[in-house]
């Protein structure tokens, strides 16, 4: 276990899901240290965040040697291990109000997940005052099915916002709707813990596509990069 700690409302209706939005040109104040964010991450072993200063707990325990495969028990297990990670968090920093849910493959992509930060706390203060769900690309097509049909070569060029049902892998949204909703598993399995704490979260949930994110560091050899941007590649269809 690993503890890092650093001392106009607008009514908008929610988008259609799969539907590609992109938000006004606004001035705000985003300073990250200030938002209350919290990093939380599970993983087998301890692992580092490469953002100095953002308060972060890393949850190790209980872990146990599932692949990827689609079923209740591990998801269950899943849920189970997120619902313990944020209620230690939330012990050990309770001052939090936000929390930035990332996987161990995308901790030292601290450029990229700034960005996110930068942009939810935007989101949240001017689009929406109750909050939203977040997530930059790279997408499960399981959690997120709507980016199947997305193609590399537009989201490169376009970016914006993909509104969607639910995200997974590093994403971010209030403390208040884990507090109501918790993680768990639905019930037919159409998607996985993430799923239901999206679905159920009566927020909008957005994929933003302005940056993109890597299923491994970034700070691997430029030959397995290549080799990462060329399987990223396949998952969009040309």
């Amino acid at each position: 276990m690993t503890v890092t700690k650093n001392h106009s409302e607008r009514a908008t209706s929610q988008p259609e899901n799969g539907r590609k939005i992109r938000p006004e040109s606004f001035f705000i104040d985003t300073n990250i240290s200030g938002a209350r964010i919290s990093a939380v991450c599970i993983s087998r072993y301890p692992e580092d965040l490469s953002i100095p200063g953002l308060p972060y707990h890393n949850y190790t325990e209980g872990w146990k040697p599932y692949e990827h495969e689609k079923t209740k028990e591990r998801v269950s297990y899943l849920a189970e291990r997120r619902n313990r990670a944020v209620a230690e968090t939330l012990a050990l920093l309770p001052e939090t109000k936000h929390v930035l849910m990332v996987d161990s493959y995308y901790l030292q992509q601290g450029e990229q997940i700034r960005k996110l930060i930068t942009e939810y706390i935007e989101m949240s203060l001017l689009t929406y005052r109750t909050g939203c769900i977040l997530e930059y690309r790279f997408y499960d097509s399981w959690t997120t099915p709507e980016g199947v049909n997305l193609r590399l070569k537009e989201v490169e060029r376009d970016g914006g916002l993909l509104s969607v049902k639910a995200v997974g892998g590093c994403y971010l949204f209030p403390v208040s709707v884990w507090q109501k909703i918790r993680y768990d598993v639905p019930e037919d399995l159409h998607g996985c813990e993430h799923n239901w704490l999206c679905e159920h979260s009566g927020l909008p949930v957005f994929l933003s596509l302005n940056e993109r994110m890597w299923r491994e560091p970034i700070t691997y050899p430029r030959g397995k990069r290549v080799r990462m941007s060329l399987h990223l590649s396949r998952l969009f269809r040309r």
